[in-house]
């Protein structure tokens, strides 16, 4: 008897296990990489101009809570740093000034998006070098940063708030762009 030869028309049949590996896993890693690319954790929709700021619970430098239904008073500016980035410290100054000049129409949340490196005391000292006594200054939470539920995609990163709390300013290092001074001038109520 003459034993089955394969055809060498046909290709061979290819075992399922080997096809799952040339096939079936690039395909997995493909798809995860599309979600990935559509996922974006800035994609927070209530993060943008004339939507209401997203609602957090933060400690600042002085042990006092840090909640957005305390800062309804007055229009509230979050500057988004870290106390190691150079550019910001003029950017800092630069809020100084505005808020004297403003005669503290408006208060400014200073918050740390490097909590894992900035310290109590660097923050501290940053605030004396830079800031206003009056700014209130916080380390972004380890757990649920604040850079994800604002969008934050820089230091540097504004976002300014009216009493009502939606916001009505975004923007990177902005401090000196006329769009922003314009927004703020309008929400202290000068004309």
């Amino acid at each position: 008897m003459k034993s089955p030869k394969a055809d060498s028309t046909q290709p061979p049949q290819t075992k399922p296990s080997k096809r799952l590996l040339t096939v079936g896993i690039p395909a997995l890693v493909v798809a995860g990489m599309a979600l990935l690319l559509l996922w974006n954790p800035y994609s927070n929709p209530a993060a943008t101009v004339g939507q209401r700021v997203p609602d957090f619970s933060l400690t600042d430098l002085e042990g006092r809570p840090l909640e957005i239904s305390a800062l309804r008073e007055k229009p509230t500016l979050f500057y988004f740093s870290a106390a190691w980035c150079v550019p910001c410290r003029a950017e800092t100054r630069e809020l100084a000034r505005l808020y004297g000049q403003y005669r503290h129409q408006f208060q400014v949340v200073w918050i740390s998006i490097d909590p894992f490196v900035d310290s109590k005391q660097n923050l501290l000292s940053h605030r004396s070098q830079y800031g206003h006594t009056d700014f209130r200054y916080a380390l972004d939470s380890r757990t649920d940063p604040l850079v994800l539920r604002y969008r934050v995609q820089a230091r540097g990163s504004m976002v300014l708030v009216n009493p009502q709390g939606e916001i009505i300013f975004r923007g990177i290092r902005a401090v000196s762009d006329p769009r922003f001074l314009e927004v703020l001038h309008q929400a202290v109520g000068r004309s």
